[in-house]
């Protein structure tokens, strides 16, 4: 887990910096970064057996919420 979100933030640095970067790549990074939350949550899900449960619901809803809501924020005030 450490490593994916160490490798994860330098890739979008060192695209920036080499100038690289395209909306195709962030949309790819964001949307692989979404499909990897869900895989956590659900690991910490079973971790905590709370799969199936209102509470696993109400975890997952708010980590794609904060997550969508992070997105939108950039999207419409270009700063991350």
């Amino acid at each position: 887990t450490i490593a994916y979100y160490t490798l994860d933030c330098m890739d979008g640095k060192q695209a920036r910096r080499t100038g690289s970067s395209s909306p195709l790549g962030q949309l790819f990074d964001h949307g692989f970064d979404c499909i990897c939350c869900l895989f956590f949550m659900a690991t910490t899900g079973s971790y905590l057996m709370i799969g199936g449960t209102y509470w696993y619901v109400l975890l997952q809803t708010s980590a794609q919420f904060s997550f969508f809501m992070a997105q939108w924020e950039e999207y419409h005030t270009h700063v991350l």
